[in-house]
């Protein structure tokens, strides 16, 4: 199951991505359901969800399915994200990838912007990167969860767009804070893909993630290629922290490329599962 937020007059509604190419409002679909994506996580409704959509969709319930899409939701209460997390990436910043524990940081709910929004380049503080990244969504509250149980929390994924400010962070890598902050430094959207769609289409190790610049791979690698995987990336970090539907980790891009206004960069997790794509200004 795909889930999306859209614009429908002037307001962001919860919609599921149908196989015809339509979109069904989630309040339409499941009665008692909230229109807000990130309230429908919280409210663990995502079987229901999906068993209302499977016994049929009314026509009334439908809307367009060019509607302009919006960031899934914007008020997540923490977005985690992980540094250096497959070793080609490291050697770009002239690190070594941690072998011990991940390295992470976190991101303030302001850096979000949907797909199509322009990620800004502010003047004046060096070179800027775009990172792409898969994103798990968490389904339910997590604490102190295992390896073994660890993606069980977790509702689906999501395609994203880190960005960096680079040129600030050579100076000092404990500028991590500082670098990842700007607004417009995390897109991403525009479907949560619930997990067993993902898994529907081969174990998530073997799942694609390219950074794309200017329509050309910059570079792509899979998820068998981070030295820490998602399920350990969770249950380590929610050793220190509880983790709530709609909290995103980002678990490390296979490599980061420079941008400068006028690029497109984009996001392609699998071969045609998701993409996310923003333009640069």
């Amino acid at each position: 199951m795909r889930l999306r937020t859209v614009l429908l007059d002037d307001h962001p509604i919860a919609c599921v991505a149908l196989a015809d190419g339509r979109l069904a409002r989630v309040d339409k679909v499941l009665a008692g359901a909230p229109a807000d994506l990130l309230a429908l996580l919280a409210a663990d409704t995502l079987e229901a969800l999906a068993a209302a959509v499977a016994a049929g969709v009314a026509e009334d319930a439908c809307v367009a399915g060019d509607t302009p899409a919006l960031a899934p939701w914007t008020r997540p209460r923490k977005i985690l994200g992980i540094g250096l997390n497959y070793g080609a990436h490291a050697g770009d910043l002239g690190e070594q990838a941690p072998r011990t524990s991940p390295a992470s940081f976190l991101k303030g709910d302001h850096t979000i912007v949907g797909p199509g929004d322009p990620i800004v380049v502010p003047p004046g503080i060096g070179k800027v990167t775009s990172e792409a990244e898969l994103g798990l969504v968490i389904g339910k509250p997590c604490y102190q969860v295992s390896v073994e149980d660890a993606m069980s929390y977790v509702a689906g994924v999501v395609p994203v767009l880190d960005q960096t400010a680079e040129g600030i962070l050579l100076e000092n890598p404990r500028y991590l804070t500082r670098v990842k902050n700007y607004p417009s430094f995390f897109a991403f959207g525009p479907d949560l893909i619930t997990l067993d769609e993902v898994l529907a289409h081969g174990p998530l190790e073997k799942l694609r993630v390219a950074t794309i610049h200017n329509g050309a791979v910059h570079r792509e690698d899979t998820v068998s290629g981070m030295t820490f995987s998602p399920a350990e990336l969770l249950s380590f970090h929610s050793q220190v922290m509880p983790f709530y539907p709609g909290d995103i980790l980002s678990t490390g891009t296979p490599g980061a490329v420079g941008i400068a206004p006028g690029d497109i960069v984009r996001c392609e997790l699998g071969d045609g599962l998701a993409s996310l794509t923003n333009p640069v200004s």
